[in-house]
């Protein structure tokens, strides 16, 4: 079975990218101010490290997951 490397990803490279994962765009870019208001909410799993906000990998991509989900079902 193959290791399943998860990296860190910071705030500011989520709000200048997003999250690409093989060259498929999950996550679009998300302002600081919106991010902000997702850790406060509890929305989106952070952790601080050196002063600095970082995101994990697989977190992110829960959560794209669970928006989609909620979309749907907005939706329907």
């Amino acid at each position: 079975m193959q290791e399943i490397k998860d990296r860190k990803i910071s705030n500011i490279e989520l709000e200048q990218k997003g999250l690409i994962v093989n060259g498929v765009e999950i996550i679009p870019p998300i302002p600081e101010k919106t991010q902000s208001q997702k850790r406060t909410k509890r929305e989106i799993e952070y952790f601080k490290l050196f002063g600095r906000i970082y995101y994990q990998e697989s977190d992110l991509i829960k959560f794209a997951e669970k928006s989609k989900t909620n979309r749907k079902n907005e939706v329907a």
